[in-house]
């Protein structure tokens, strides 16, 4: 005589904190997909200047702008991926 033993089920404070932090992570990806707009405008816009003759101190600055929008880009598309990841 075997007897299944049911899997106890999950608290409800523990299953509240599973809702809370999947509600969390919607929030978060509607954010991250509120950064895109502004942030692709914005890098559009520096490598608009990069094509204008500017000073040497200008440029450097302009490419340091460029640089740091397209870590953004990619930390956004790594979040991106890593959420919806997650959701399945």
């Amino acid at each position: 005589m075997s007897e299944t033993i049911p899997a106890p089920a999950a608290p409800p404070a523990q299953k509240y904190t599973t809702e809370q932090l999947a509600a969390v992570g919607q929030v978060a990806l509607a954010r991250l997909h509120g950064l895109n707009n502004p942030l692709a405008a914005l890098l559009a816009e520096a490598q608009l200047l990069q094509l204008e003759p500017l000073s040497a101190e200008h440029a450097a600055a302009v490419e340091r702008i460029v640089e740091l929008c397209r870590r953004v880009v990619q930390t956004v598309r790594e979040m991106d991926r890593a959420s919806r990841a997650a959701a399945v």
